[in-house]
């Protein structure tokens, strides 16, 4: 069963036992009819096209250059799902991403698919931590969807070398057990942002998200320069780097839906740029007041 889910998804797949996996949410499979004996099968999905990185215009975070992944993972949810269903019609199968009933990162980790970063980010071989995490959970046994029987698993996840790039690099000088200054949480934050907020926002230059962390991790900057792009449709096609109020204004519905900031509405995007756009009519002011 894991090869077949394998040879469908186009992607490694790890398998993991349900009852190993950290449990956060537990009324999601309740809702999906699987019981703690089930099996989660876990994936990564590439989304980086590495010039994106090097993009000296770019303002957005790199996972929001494309178009949002729940997107892609709808299209797993009505292409394969129903495929895996009829395949297999004893077993449940539902598809979770983000908003999971498992601790996704721990659960990859421990699975073999990478290893924790200090940001905590899944750091994988092949294209670092530029992946999105998704897991198909079936209620299929450990030995029915691999046909071994259940291996040991670790208690912890692996971790990388821990050298402290990552968290060195944090603009808001966020620590493992304190994120109150994530500046990805900040330019998704409602309402009006602080002083110290804005400072921060404009420090890093970028409208939505942030990208610090991954961008000093060694492994990371290995993937770019080796030019080591996803090789997936859906993230090498209409990418977005660049966002201004007039392609915002400009912007249909549609196309705005399809954005991973969309979730938050226009009017924090706006209220970004406008952040931005106070910086740039400031530096124009101090021009024309300098003597020629």
């Amino acid at each position: 069963m894991r090869e077949a889910i394998e040879a469908m998804l186009g992607v490694p797949v790890r398998a993991i036992p349900l009852s190993v996996c950290r449990i956060k949410k537990a009324y999601l499979l309740d809702r999906a009819g699987i019981t703690k004996d089930g099996t989660v099968l876990l994936f990564a999905v590439p989304y980086l096209m590495t010039e994106d990185a090097l993009d000296p215009r770019r303002n957005l975070s790199l996972y929001a250059v494309p178009r949002d992944y729940h997107g892609f993972m709808k299209q797993i949810d009505i292409s394969i799902l129903p495929r895996l269903r009829s395949a297999y019609p004893s077993y449940h199968f539902s598809l979770f991403s983000d908003h999971s009933p498992i601790d996704e990162v721990d659960a990859a980790a421990r699975g073999g698919l990478g290893v924790l970063g200090s940001n905590g980010l899944l750091l994988t071989k092949a294209y670092g931590s530029f992946v999105f995490l998704g897991e198909i959970i079936t209620d299929a046994v450990f030995s029915t969807v691999t046909g071994i029987e259940r291996p040991s698993f670790p208690a912890a996840p692996p971790t990388c070398e821990g050298c402290g790039a990552c968290m060195a690099a944090c603009p808001g000088g966020c620590t493992d057990g304190d994120r109150t200054n994530c500046l990805s949480a900040l330019t998704q934050k409602k309402g009006a942002l602080t002083n110290a907020e804005i400072r921060l926002v404009r420090s890093a230059g970028l409208l939505w998200g942030c990208d610090a962390c991954q961008l000093a991790c060694p492994h990371n900057r290995a993937v770019i320069n080796s030019r080591r792009d996803t090789p997936i449709p859906y993230f090498r096609t209409d990418r977005l780097c660049h966002l201004d109020r007039d392609l915002l204004a400009v912007m249909t519905d549609e196309q705005f839906l399809s954005r991973a900031y969309s979730w938050r509405g226009r009017r924090v995007m706006e209220r970004n740029i406008g952040l931005f756009e106070e910086i740039d009519q400031s530096m124009n002011e101090n021009s024309e007041r300098s003597p020629t």
